[in-house]
């Protein structure tokens, strides 16, 4: 039954973001908490501090690549694309 719970709180966080003007310090903070799993690990404490700081510095694109660094280390961003701009 806690995994229904957890689809509903990430399916909540997942309008809220789809229905955001902008990103904030508040919403990745929830983003983090829901999801992320590896932010707290005392090993990553160093790559852990560096997207606190890109979250201080408002650096939204660097927090969030940050973060798939941390959360999917066998992961590659190949591409970043820009559409109806």
């Amino acid at each position: 039954m806690q995994q229904a719970s957890e689809n509903h709180g990430l399916d909540e966080l997942s309008g809220r973001l789809h229905d955001a003007s902008e990103a904030n310090a508040l919403l990745l903070g929830e983003v983090i908490a829901a999801a992320c799993r590896r932010f707290p690990s005392m090993g990553q404490s160093a790559k852990s501090a560096r997207i606190e700081q890109f979250i201080q510095a408002e650096a939204w694109t660097d927090a969030a690549l940050a973060l798939i660094d941390l959360e999917l280390p066998l992961w590659q961003v190949r591409r970043i694309a820009y559409d109806e701009g």
